[in-house]
């Protein structure tokens, strides 16, 4: 049980990727697909292969940002449950009773970085850690710790750890 009821819940919101990144990423993609199109056409026939090489590892790469590109999320916390839903569906909903541990970071110039929650493992599967956010993941990331710290339950562990020293 936590250790302080909350009558209401509070949002916390993962924007992902924002909409000027984006925006500059497609150009610059755009711009090196052009250039290696123009480069291809005044070279004429004898960089046909090599044209087909780049524009195959400029698709990679963009396979590649479509998969580490952060995704936007909620985390919603309450008096009897935390809940970090992804937009592409991903849910993990955790009871305070099933949270064991929650570690945050810090700079050493007390700037925090980082909120990990570890829960009891129940699967063969399941990992300990259930999510872990960052100060550039999350609007108000001192909010979300000192939230999770005001309700977190008696036998959950607060561990603060310096880091990068």
């Amino acid at each position: 049980m936590a250790s302080s009821p909350i009558t209401h819940e509070q949002v916390f919101i993962g924007p992902g990727l924002s909409r000027f990144k984006r925006i500059v990423t497609v150009v610059g993609v755009i711009g090196i697909i052009m250039l290696v199109l123009w480069i291809a056409i005044h070279q004429g026939a004898s960089a046909i292969g090599s044209s087909i090489a780049a524009i195959l590892f400029i698709l990679g790469f963009v396979l590649y940002l479509r998969i580490v590109a952060p995704v936007p999320f909620t985390i919603t916390v309450n008096g009897e449950n935390v809940v970090k839903q992804s937009r592409n569906g991903e849910s993990i909903a955790l009871r305070w009773d099933d949270i064991t541990r929650v570690k945050e970071e810090f700079f050493p110039n007390g700037t925090r970085i980082s909120v990990t929650v570890y829960r009891v493992v129940t699967e063969a599967q399941q990992k300990s850690k259930a999510w872990a956010v960052y100060r550039d993941d999350v609007t108000n990331l001192d909010g979300l710790a000192e939230t999770l710290k005001a309700l977190k339950a008696q036998h959950c562990q607060w561990q603060s750890e310096t880091v990068h020293e």
